[in-house]
């Protein structure tokens, strides 16, 4: 009989497989070299249906009946006809490692006994229709067989067929296998950084995803990694902070959990950037200064650090060993292992790893994916596998290890239900696995150059917070502007075991929209043509701020003609938050006419902040202002002229010194 967890967890995965019918991950029958004659399918067109195959529950106890999905997926451009479909089961469980990839492969065994037919409609062009099937234990046939994977197949004519897998979970006296799990838990924190308190009770509460993977990993003795994201909204909404999130941040802190980067930001991509790590400035709040950058961080372990969707080479992983415990796959080491699943504990090039099976660590990702039918085959697998490895060498224990996707990258409270219900599996935390005596491996060469496409977005999003650090002199605690900022950044970073996504170079490119906010948060506001009349006259230039805390800026005004004349080039504004001033900058009026006035404003530091602004002036001086600039332009044209005459009469030799003879002009002119 199913335990009630397990009925619990069939009725759910029920209801999510029969609402999808998706493409799985499985190869088809009908072209099986050493498929044998019982199987109808037939090899089909490149766009012909094909059949999709899983339990709802991969794990089987003695007398128990089995819950299939059976899925059509109709690719062609044409109806497909009703069709009915066998379901087979093989006599006896599949013993090794190579022969349950080749059966998945379809090129080894074939299923031989037919457990069921199920009878699907006919499916529209590009349509897919899928049924749940419930077979009996009679119609199984398992009672006293033996314990292990068995494979499902599904066949009809003219379609594509699909396999799968069950396990008969009766391991009798076999040693478990241990499985040493490192899960980190995240939750959407959105542009600005940090969880409202809606968000934080819906991630937290019941039903809660950040909930039901703490619970999971709980029970699961799994290595947890907590984002600091979770805490600092939490400690930045103080008393209003969900008590959801108060308790899960308190069951969070149990020991051997592990901070993560803030909103899950990938260390290898800051690593290769030189720049790790990246953490926050401050926790931003409403209704004061910021709080530490630590405020609301979980976990004092060393960090779980997932290098197995990357290549790495010998020296970032020495760095990235200095971090904290490095996991890599088998895929990307060099060695020689035989037929045997070794434990996962190695070391590289003297560097300390866990080495996940590559095969179970893909499982494990593809078991979080979101498309119900892909996760569920990917279950059925990843149990299949466990029950295998176990088989083979039932007295030789060993510990292997895997790191789940984060959270908000799919959810693993399935896969680790079915972990904690088999009998043939042991899961614990990654400190059982470094517990034991490590191989000796070496990084194998890989096919394609690491990418460098992670380093270069952290380095573009630093250069732009650079320039935003500049700006931020024009308040008196730089924090409060940065220490946002800095939030924003660290969540636009790409998240760590993910590929580089458009999603990921548009976030980078978001955070110069908000440089650009910063920049023009104080500025000058335009205005009409001002009229200015008098000899001394107050120049009125209108001030905004726009930011949540005073502000201080220096002014700087300068004619774009001697009209006017600003005997104060510059000026520094205090600005209340989120107010509009107009500061009185006085400037001389000397002459009649039109002058432009450039109106610039500047940190402290001198970095110019927002637009130029040009103010058109209508210049015009009193009168006696007038009479004196008239009389003095008289005077220094009078002097230019003596002086231009001076000069002429001397080039003409009729110069004597700085004056002239009396009469010299005269007699000069008798004697010509």
């Amino acid at each position: 009989m199913l335990s009630a967890g397990r009925l619990t967890r069939r009725s759910a995965s029920a209801c999510a497989v029969a609402a999808v019918a998706t493409a799985l991950l499985a190869a088809p029958l009908a072209g099986a070299p050493e498929a044998v004659a019982a199987l109808p399918a037939t090899t089909p067109a490149a766009e012909a249906p094909t059949l999709e195959l899983a339990p709802v529950d991969p794990l089987l106890s003695a007398g128990e009946g089995l819950e299939l999905e059976v899925a059509l997926d109709n690719r062609s451009s044409a109806i497909a006809p009703a069709t009915s479909v066998d379901v087979l089961l093989t006599a006896s469980p599949i013993a090794t490692r190579y022969s349950l990839s080749r059966w998945f492969a379809g090129e080894a065994i074939a299923a031989n006994r037919v457990v069921a037919t199920v009878e699907l409609p006919a499916v529209a062009a590009l349509d897919e229709h899928s049924v749940t099937v419930s077979i009996d234990a009679d119609a199984l046939g398992l009672e006293g067989a033996p314990w292990g994977a068995y494979g499902l197949a599904a066949t009809a004519p003219s379609v594509t067929g699909a396999t799968s897998v069950v396990v008969l979970d009766e391991p009798g006296e076999a040693s478990p296998t241990r499985l040493a799990l490192a899960a980190p838990i995240d939750a959407p924190t959105g542009a600005e950084g940090l969880l409202d308190a809606e968000q934080l009770e819906a991630a937290t509460g019941v039903d809660g995803d950040a909930r039901a993977a703490l619970d999971t990993a709980l029970d699961a003795g799994a290595t947890i990694g907590v984002d600091p994201a979770i805490g600092a909204s939490a400690a930045a909404l103080g008393d209003e902070a969900p008590e959801a999130a108060i308790d899960w941040l308190d069951r969070a802190g149990a020991p051997g959990a592990y901070p993560l980067l803030y909103s899950n930001a990938d260390p290898i991509a800051l690593v290769r950037a030189g720049h790790y790590p990246i953490e926050p400035l401050g926790i931003p709040r409403e209704d004061g200064p910021p709080l530490p950058a630590s405020a609301g961080e979980v976990g004092a372990r060393e960090p779980v650090i997932d290098a197995t969707a990357v290549v790495i080479d010998e020296e970032e992983l020495a760095a990235l060993a200095a971090i904290g415990t490095v996991v890599v796959t088998t895929s990307s080491l060099d060695e020689e292992i035989g037929g045997r699943t070794p434990s996962a504990h190695a070391t590289v090039d003297e560097v300390d790893v866990l080495a996940a099976d590559g095969e179970l660590q893909r499982l494990v990702t593809t078991a979080a994916s979101v498309d119900p039918l892909e996760a569920a085959h990917a279950r059925a697998e990843v149990m299949a596998l466990l029950a295998t490895i176990t088989r083979e060498r039932p007295s030789d224990p060993r510990t292997l290890a895997a790191a789940l996707p984060a959270t908000t990258q799919g959810s693993t409270v399935e896969l680790l239900g079915d972990l904690a219900e088999a009998g043939f599996v042991e899961t614990v935390g990654v400190d059982a696995a470094l517990a034991l005596e490590p191989r000796d491996a070496r990084l194998a060469e890989p096919e394609a150059p690491a990418s460098t496409e992670g380093a270069e977005l952290v380095q573009a999003a630093l250069a732009q917070e650079a320039d935003a650090a500049r700006i931020a002199g024009i308040v008196s605690d730089p924090s409060t502007l940065l220490a946002s900022l800095r939030l924003s950044l660290l969540t636009a970073l790409p998240d760590a075991g993910l590929p580089i996504t458009d999603e990921d170079r548009e976030a980078i490119e978001g955070l110069g929209g908000e440089l650009a906010d910063l920049r023009t948060a104080v500025e000058i506001v335009g205005g009409s043509e001002i009229h200015a009349v008098g000899e001394s006259v107050p120049m009125p230039v209108t001030i905004v701020n726009r930011l949540e805390v005073p502000a201080e800026v220096v002014l700087s005004l300068r004619a774009s003609n001697a009209l006017v004349n600003v005997s104060q080039p510059s000026t520094t504004v205090t600005l209340a938050p989120g107010s509009q001033q107009r500061v009185q900058v006085p400037v001389e009026i000397v002459g009649t006419g039109t002058v432009l006035v450039i109106a610039q404003l500047h940190t402290p530091d001198g970095v110019a902040l927002g637009q130029v602004q040009t103010l058109r002036v209508t210049a015009q001086p009193t009168i006696e202002t007038a009479v004196a600039w008239v009389l003095g332009s008289a005077i220094a044209l009078l002097l230019v002229f003596g002086i231009w005459r001076s000069v002429r009469k001397r080039r003409r030799g009729q110069a004597r010194g700085d004056l002239d003879a009396p009469g010299s002009s005269v007699a000069a002119e008798e004697t010509g």
